[in-house]
């Protein structure tokens, strides 16, 4: 009896273990009524997104419970219009048709018809040669800065005092502190006192003061600046990197060119596979000129 007993638990415990097992590598992520999402579920889906949109999913763990609570929520919605009979009327029918069309259509074109295109070597590098204004650098300064307020209307012991705090700080820096630092302890702008006084890349007349763009551009990399006065106040500036204006090279213009010409290679191949599937498939529009007139059909013209 007991024998049978322990053959009759084996024997149960080998037909639960391959679902407990596949629950633990394949989570039931979420369900409405007998629709269930596993983990690999949403993971097709999410990869069926576009990159970017791909790569916010992954990093967010509350964007993909959004997608899945949106996912569930219309299942459910559909759920009830089915059950109301909603799918049977003719004009929902029509509509889903055509949704479904859209999709199939859209789908198709870029799974199929232009999928796996390769930008030859020797026409990236025409490209370039033929485009080299589109990959002119202009000249750069990556900077930091520390900021002394001062009104336009200051008093002269204002002044005063707002120079001597810019002094003060200036003579930190000289004696080697780090600027990072003393910009979060002294800086004025909060911003960017909060980053170390990061202002992040600057270049030509992108800033609303000449006297602090022309100090920034004399700068060479790692050089700091007098204390600098404009219409704003008291700037220190940092240049951490100086970049020539130059032109970049092909192999750092690689991803951009080959991105360009990849677009334009799908356009064309899309536009030909369309001419041809009008061709093929005998697609008529027809349109009447004048009222009571015979309707003509209206055909792509052949290339």
């Amino acid at each position: 009896m007991y024998a049978k007993m322990f053959v009759m638990i084996a024997v149960l415990v080998a037909v639960a273990a391959p679902a407990a097992f596949a629950e633990e590598i394949n989570p039931v992520l979420g369900k409405v009524g007998d629709f269930t999402i596993r983990e690999t579920d949403l993971d097709r889906l999410i990869a069926s997104q576009p990159p970017q949109a791909q790569q916010q999913l992954q990093e967010n763990p509350e964007l993909k419970t959004a997608l899945l609570r949106d996912i569930l929520l219309k299942r459910a919605i559909a759920m009830k219009a089915r059950k109301e009979g909603y799918d049977k009327k003719p004009e929902y029918r029509e509509q889903l048709s055509l949704l479904m069309d859209d999709y199939l259509s859209r789908e198709y074109l870029a799974k199929v018809v232009v999928v796996d295109i390769r930008i030859p070597e020797e026409v990236m590098k025409k490209y370039y040669q033929e485009h080299e204004k589109e990959f002119f650098m202009s000249e750069t300064v990556k900077a930091r800065h520390i900021f002394i307020q001062l009104p336009e209307k200051a008093t002269a012991e204002e002044k005063a005092q707002a120079r001597a705090k810019a002094d003060a700080a200036l003579a930190r820096l000289q004696k080697g502190e780090d600027f990072a630092k003393v910009a979060a302890e002294v800086s004025e702008d909060a911003e960017s006192a909060k980053a170390g006084g990061e202002l992040g890349s600057i270049t030509p007349g992108k800033t609303n003061s000449a006297e602090f763009e022309k100090a920034v551009f004399t700068l060479k990399s790692g050089e700091l600046s007098p204390v600098i006065a404009t219409p704003f106040g008291l700037h220190i500036v940092k240049a951490d990197e100086k970049r020539e204006k130059r032109t970049a090279s092909f192999d750092e213009s690689r991803g951009y060119i080959e991105m360009t010409l990849k677009k334009e290679y799908e356009q064309k191949k899309g536009e030909e596979f369309v001419a041809k599937i009008i061709k093929e498939s005998g697609l008529e529009i027809y349109g009447g000129k004048d009222a009571g007139s015979s309707a003509e059909p209206l055909k792509q013209p052949e290339k």
